[in-house]
Order: C-alpha cells, then sequence, then structure tokens
C-alpha cells in the first residue's frame, strides 16, 4: 500500500537521519510527558508520521545500496543469481 501524500502540517524534511530520530524523540518525550496541547497534539503526531516515513524510506535506500555493493564484491555469487 503506498504511503499517504504528506499532510501540509508535516513540515519540511531533515537534513538527516539523525536529525530526523532526534525530532522523533522529543516528539515523543513531549507526547509521553503529556507536555504537548491538545490543540497541537494533531500537528505533532501528524509530523511524527511523516519523520517515521522519511526514514523508513532512508533504511530502504541504505539496504538497496548496501546489498548492490556486496553483490559487486563477489561477481561469481552475482553471476550465479542472474
Amino acid at each position: 500500500m503506498p504511503d499517504p501524500a504528506p499532510s501540509p502540517d508535516a513540515g519540511p524534511d531533515p537534513a538527516g537521519y539523525a536529525e530526523a530520530m532526534a525530532e522523533l524523540e522529543a516528539i515523543l518525550a513531549e507526547i509521553e510527558d503529556e507536555a504537548v496541547d491538545v490543540d497541537l497534539l494533531a500537528r505533532k503526531v501528524a509530523r511524527a508520521a511523516h519523520l517515521v516515513r522519511w526514514c523508513r524510506g532512508r533504511i530502504d535506500g541504505a539496504r538497496v545500496d548496501v546489498e548492490r555493493i556486496i553483490a559487486d564484491l563477489d561477481p561469481e555469487a552475482r553471476s550465479q543469481t542472474e
């Protein structure tokens, strides 16, 4: 199932994975401490969902890159799978 289009309230993409994870941890801490104003809760959850989708995309991209690099290290194994 494709990811839904990002909400306009989701905000910009993070600069990197570490920044996304730090922001996610901050949002989670605010929600767990019940420090989020109920009027902002939906916006925070939408931002967290956007960050999770973004992180998943980065992880999937890295996995594909690693698999390709490993396959290039062992051309014999690659020719057996083709």
